[in-house]
Order: structure tokens, then sequence, then C-alpha cells
């Protein structure tokens, strides 16, 4: 079970831990805290909190996730078993509950809400459109099932009451599909400063129809509490620091951006338009911002992303022995271990990894070699891959919208907006009747385990 109730009690376990420090300097939400955000992930890894925030009396969170470290000690787990227990956790879904006293309505603004007065909200680049919500999970319902669902949408703050949100995944995205062909606006609540495991549970890959709150609570061992919405029929999380609650405006879009994304680029949409009705908040909020494209997201991503792929590919490809998958720039390169038994094993990983939105690049190398170790992947693409060979381009394959790259967008199927790309692939594994040629250097197997015991006792 959770051993912690909500962020702020998160937070007090990573001071206790040594993973959090405090910024007493006064900054402004413009550029100033993203840019200490951005240095302070460089050189500690470390959550911060600014406590003091010009013209806001609420302290700001950054860097939430700084590390594998941070959502070890989320879960209550090593860092070795992240990727076991996150699978393990999903698997067993927790239902929420429904509560009637919630310390996200401790204080309720139904007039004169003007959002950027009420939250400090980040400006994080230079030339950011305006005011960002990166870390906002946004909360609706299927107007034709009711079913619930949930995802973290980048929202751009455009006045008093308005908001311009990029659904470009489902299910949100589905959501006002379906509702605006019937004419009708779609209730949407925002809620900010969830605890990590109900924020990584609305990032969490699932199939439309699987309320996200049930995976929350898998990941937590504990229900999520919900409260009834002030301004709308939703729940929303009751233990959040902030809520608001208003309704996307049918058929209507306008510019949204430009936008500094995790992709590192400035990116600009067409994007619906969100009316707030309402806003709640603790009596003495917090506010978290994840500042994009400093390796937090990467952190969650790698996380989610891996126990998923790897049980996808190996469901794929039965015959082919993977063992494992490191995932870089947020799922554009993927790093594929295997026990290479037939000559075109790489060659069928590559094809199928390229075919995802996600994947732009993908490189396969044998077990031999540390996935997590730049430098020996880099080794053996140098010393395994024959160019002339080994290299393969694939033009036209599916990607993501936040790829610059990325040409004619359009929303797929399953309501994500992809377009066409070219992708690259690269054998890097020994050629199986030449595999003696390539044997890897290194120490006696007693030895390397004696030096590791050692290491252990010292750090």
């Amino acid at each position: 079970m959770a051993y912690y109730k909500d962020l702020r009690d998160y937070l007090t376990l990573l001071e206790s831990s040594g993973n959090l420090v405090h910024f007493q300097e006064e900054l402004s939400t413009r550029f100033e805290i993203p840019a200490a955000t951005k240095y302070i992930a460089r050189q500690s890894r470390k959550t911060v909190i600014f406590d003091h925030v010009q013209h806001y009396d609420i302290p700001v969170v950054g860097n939430l996730f700084a590390s594998r470290r941070h959502l070890a000690i989320a879960l209550g787990v090593r860092e070795d078993q992240l990727e076991q227990e996150i699978s393990s956790r999903v698997d067993n879904p927790i239902q929420p509950i429904l509560v009637d006293n919630a310390p996200v309505q401790e204080v309720v603004i139904r007039e004169n809400i003007d959002i950027q007065k009420t939250i400090p909200v980040l400006t994080h680049h230079e030339k950011d459109a305006g005011p960002y919500f990166t870390s906002a999970v946004a909360i609706a319902r299927d107007p034709e099932t009711g079913i619930r669902g949930m995802g973290v949408h980048r929202i751009q703050i455009k006045g008093r009451d308005k908001i311009g949100i990029l659904l470009a995944s489902p299910p949100l995205s589905n959501f006002l599909n379906k509702a605006e062909k019937s004419g009708k606006s779609l209730e949407i609540a925002i809620a900010l400063g969830v605890d990590p495991l109900t924020f990584l549970g609305a990032v969490f890959f699932a199939p439309e129809g699987i309320d996200k709150f049930d995976i929350a609570g898998g990941l937590r061992q504990a229900p999520v509490e919900l409260v009834k919405g002030c301004s709308t029929d939703l729940e929303v999380p009751a233990n959040a620091e902030f809520v608001l609650e208003g309704h996307l405006v049918p058929g209507q879009r306008e510019v949204e951006g430009p936008f500094g994304e995790t992709t590192g680029y400035y990116l600009t949409f067409d994007s619906p338009i969100g009316r707030i009705t309402s806003i709640t908040h603790r009596s003495r909020p917090l506010y978290y911002g994840l500042v994009p494209f400093i390796g937090e997201e990467e952190v969650i991503f790698q996380a989610i992303s891996r126990p998923h792929l790897l049980k996808t590919f190996r469901e794929s490809l039965p015959d082919v022995s993977i063992k494992d998958l490191n995932i870089v720039l947020t799922g554009a390169i993927c790093v594929v271990q295997i026990r290479k038994k037939r000559d075109d094993d790489a060659l069928r990983i590559i094809d199928l990894l390229l075919s995802t939105p996600q994947a732009k690049m993908a490189v396969v190398v044998d077990e031999d070699v540390d996935i997590f170790d730049q430098h020996e992947v880099n080794w053996a693409m140098v010393t395994r891959m024959r160019p002339d060979k080994d290299v393969i381009i694939k033009p036209g394959q599916p990607g993501l919208s936040i790829d610059p790259s990325v040409e004619e967008l359009t929303l797929n199927k399953d309501g994500r907006s992809v377009g066409k790309t070219a992708k690259l692939g690269i054998d890097a594994t020994k050629p199986l009747k030449e595999s003696a040629r390539y044997e890897k250097i290194g120490v006696p197997a007693e030895v390397q385990q004696k030096i590791l015991r050692l290491m252990e006792v010292i750090k």
C-alpha cells in the first residue's frame, strides 16, 4: 500500500532521503524557475522546491521525477525492481473510491476566475506563446459510454478562463470527436499536483475503455480517492493541489503555441479551446511544473514503456530471444538486446519497431552489449555494423506529431495524431557464422562478481 497520501507527503519522503533541495532566492515564473530547474536537474538530479515565487505565495515544485531513484522511492522498491514491480501492480488494478470531503476543495472559486493570477503557471522557453500547464492530468468521460479517461496534455493559458489544449492522443481525443459529432461540448477537469503514482497512471498505456484511475490504484496499492466536481459531473482527485473544471467548445480550434516540446523544438498546432468554470485548491497549495527537455519525461517514459513494449515484442516475435530494451529520447531511439538464433532476427525486430509511431531509430545488439551504456552501444555499432548490409532506411513510416520532421499529420483510427517520416534501423549484431571473431574482451566471471561485491560495500 502507498505509504504517502498525496504530493506533499511524497515530497517529505524525498527530503528525508536526501533527494530534495529547497531554493530560497525569489524567482519569476517567467523563464527563471524553468532555467533553475534545468540547472539543478543537470547538476544533482534532485527534486527542488522554489519557496519564494515572485508575485505568488505558492511554492513551485520542479524535477519531481528526477531519476529512476525517485520512481523507486515512489514505489518503495529498489531501482532494479522498477519495471517488474510496475508490471505486477498494473496487472492488479484497484478501483477508485468516492469521498465526501476533499483537501482540493478547501478553496472554491466560481466567480472572477483568473487562472494565471491564481496559479503560478510557468512560461518555460524564450519563444513560448505564454504560460503552459505541462503536468496537468486532464479528465473527461466518453459521451457515449460514460467511461472515464485521463491523460497528460500540454495546456496553454490563453485568457482569464480560457485554455488551449493539445489533444493528439486517446482517449480524450476520441471523446472530443464523439462530442463534436453530436454538437455538444465535452466536460473536462484538470488536476494539478496529484501524487506521483496517480500521475504515472495517467500517462500509462491503456486500451480505450480502461479507467486509468484503476491503474493508478494498482500502482499505489490503494484506491485513488475521488470527489465530485464543483461545476461538472466529473469526479476529480481529492488530494490534488488544484483542480480546474470546465468544458471544451465543440468545433472550435485556435492556434496553440509555439511551445518548446519534449523533443527540444518549438511546435505549434491548431488545438481545441476550453472554458474554465471553477478552480478549487488547497488552502496552502503547491504547484508542480514539469520542465520539458531536461530528462524528467525520459524517466517516466522509460519506466512505463519498457514493460509494455517488451511484452508486446515478445508476443509478436515469440521465436526471437529478446533479452532487454532501452528507450532513449522518450522512445525515439530503441536499443534492443537479443540472443541471436537466426541471421534475420535483428531485421525482424527492426521492422516491428519502426512500424510503431514512437520509434524513429532502432538498434539491435547482442546479449554481451550493455544497452544502458552508450559507450558499449556505440562500440557495437562501430565494430559489428556493416553499413552496406546492416543499415535499413524505411520511408513513409508513422511518426508522432511532436517530431518536427514528420509530415502529413492526421488522426489515426486510435485517435492519435501521426504523420509520415523516414526511419533508420541498425543491425549491430555479430554474424552467426563469424561469432568467434567478435568475442568481447573481459575478465573472468568470478573476478567480476568479486569486484562488484566490493564496490557495493564502498557505495
